[in-house]
């Protein structure tokens, strides 16, 4: 109950994959299962390296399967422990973490007897026009897609629960309104402790009849690397996302045709340094409680001084 055991669905991931298990593995995540669901890259001959890893395979198609295979997987790994459901372009992390370990999270989160809790996406992205963005399979997407913007991010009361703490919101748009339009939805409900009578995946990335936890904490989402264009040509081709974001692939291959120079990067974009500043400005949440839970549970090496972002 103190371990984390993290699940991906994955398709063509290589450029991904190593700073992803990195990323995870060091956070403190036991074990990473993949599902790899048809991938023509060298995604699972990347993966299969690390000893902490589990590949399975299906072909099946994700358009019709997406919620089915998530639900396996956390059913048949996860049930009535906790785990984290991130995609392979996304990077999961919480509020001091550098001060204390995932135990120390999950001990929490189970002394509170939660259920659940909420991440809020960030998409990060180069200072450049999206066609410009070099291609590899050994980039660092943090050091190359060091930007953000939350300037159209738009805050809703979340709809799927009622959050142990009234200051959390369901978050939508952001950057990628800005520039294709489109109505992103930035809330998923990321970390699922599986008992009974919680339902994991409803409207695709949300839960039900869980304790939703009073912190929030972050994914990291890097959507916009050197093959976005091509992703967005074959998810449109293929119908990939047909049940959760068919609308939102049609707006980006429609505004990349007709903007080739199209960049992210605006005046309102800022240099991600951690996520002290997400909890100023209020993007992340935090308790009262939390706070005082990782003052008394500090890892030996941060124990001077006290938890970032006070």
């Amino acid at each position: 109950m103190d371990e984390l055991v993290a699940l991906c669905v994955v398709r063509n991931g290589a450029r991904h994959v190593r700073s992803f298990l990195d990323h995870h593995l060091s956070l403190g995540v036991k074990h990473v299962i993949l599902l790899d669901n048809g991938s023509s890259d060298e995604t699972v001959e990347l993966a299969r390296r690390h000893p902490k890893v589990t590949i399975l395979r299906t072909r099946r198609p994700y358009r019709k399967y997406e919620t089915v295979m998530k639900r396996y997987l956390i059913r048949r790994f996860c049930a009535d422990r906790w785990s984290l459901t991130v995609d392979i372009d996304e990077r999961f992390d919480y509020p001091f973490s550098r001060e204390m370990d995932v135990a120390g999270l999950l001990t929490y989160l189970n002394h509170h007897s939660y259920t659940a809790v909420l991440a809020q996406m960030l998409d990060r992205f180069a200072d450049r026009p999206l066609r410009e963005v070099e291609r590899s399979t050994a980039e660092s997407v943090e050091e190359r897609y060091p930007y953000y913007d939350t300037a159209r991010v738009e805050r809703h009361p979340y709809r799927f629960g009622v959050p142990a703490n009234p200051a959390i919101r369901m978050h939508a748009g952001g950057i990628r309104k800005s520039m294709f339009g489109t109505e992103n939805g930035l809330t998923k409900a990321s970390l699922i402790h599986l008992t009974a009578g919680v339902v994991p995946f409803v409207g695709w990335h949300q839960t039900e009849n869980a304790l939703i936890a009073d912190f929030t904490c972050i994914l990291l989402h890097y959507p916009f690397v050197g093959d976005f264009r091509e992703k967005v040509e074959e998810a449109v081709r293929t119908d990939r996302y047909r049940v959760s974001a068919a609308g939102e692939y049609v707006a980006y291959r429609a505004r990349l045709r007709s903007d080739p120079d199209l960049s992210p990067k605006g005046p309102t974009a800022r240099r991600f340094t951690g996520l002290e500043a997400l909890l100023e400005e209020g993007f992340l949440v935090v308790s009262a409680e939390y706070r005082r839970w990782v003052a008394a549970h500090r890892r030996p090496s941060a124990r001077e001084g006290g938890p970032e972002g006070e």
